[in-house]
């Protein structure tokens, strides 16, 4: 306990810091009635691959005891500027993700965790749900590869809703202090705003980490690509 007291504040400290980038400046969502049907679809898929679910995690199980508790900044390279200046009135060309989440291993393989986030300068917030099951759980030879449902929702925008569901299949393969990741997966999607036509899409997902423990804490780093949208990722936590 006393260690987990003498990390935690130096890791949310190093994740508080990581929200901090000039490109990640925007504005509120609101000017819908401005967009064109076309322009509404690629805001919402923008939108889409800035708010799903990104574990920054790999494969491998937390175990019975085990527990994740982080923060994480993930910075998303927008793909229709224009679209996005009508509906926010700005010129944002990245947009920040910051993040709080915990996972909690339960027996068999499998995990849950939950997360709560904020897109800076934006009235976009996020929460959501994932599920991982472990079906091989790795070892000093084997890898491990698991299966991951997801499910997040934005909030925060009184004249938009969107849900994203996601499917991954991760494989990792632990080292001496660190593990390199990867993963594919696909991410279902729903928008709908006033004065547009809702919008269902579906968009590809492959992702790349790795995670590096010392003691109990934990840095990660993923690089991942959903749809055409590139996302960087830094995370900071505690993970036992």
């Amino acid at each position: 306990m006393n260690i987990v007291q003498r990390f935690l504040p130096i890791t949310v400290a190093v994740a508080a810091a990581m929200a901090i980038s000039p490109q990640a400046t925007a504005a509120d969502l609101s000017n819908f009635n401005t967009l064109s049907q076309a322009e509404f679809l690629a805001v919402s898929k923008d939108l889409a691959a800035v708010t799903s679910t990104k574990a920054i995690e790999p494969a491998a199980p937390l175990g019975l005891t085990g527990f994740d508790v982080s923060a994480s900044s993930t910075l998303t390279r927008i793909q229709d500027g224009a679209a996005w200046a009508k509906v926010s009135g700005d010129n944002a060309s990245s947009l920040m993700q910051t993040k709080l989440s915990v996972s909690k291993g339960l027996s068999g393989g499998w995990d849950v965790g939950g997360f709560v986030s904020k897109v800076p300068s934006t009235n976009v917030s996020v929460a959501g749900v994932q599920v991982k099951y472990a079906l091989l759980e790795g070892n000093a030879i084997t890898p491990a590869i698991a299966l991951r449902g997801s499910h997040s929702r934005m909030g925060g925008v009184s004249g938009m809703e969107l849900n994203n569901t996601g499917f991954d299949v991760l494989v990792s393969k632990g080292f001496v202090g660190f593990t390199p990741y990867l993963g594919v997966g696909t991410v279902y999607s729903s928008a709908k705003a006033t004065g547009q036509s809702n919008e269902s899409f579906t968009q590809s997902k492959s992702f790349v980490g790795v995670s590096w423990n010392v003691l109990l804490v934990n840095l990660s780093a993923e690089y991942d690509r959903t749809g055409k949208n590139a996302s960087v990722g830094l995370k900071a936590g505690l993970r036992f």
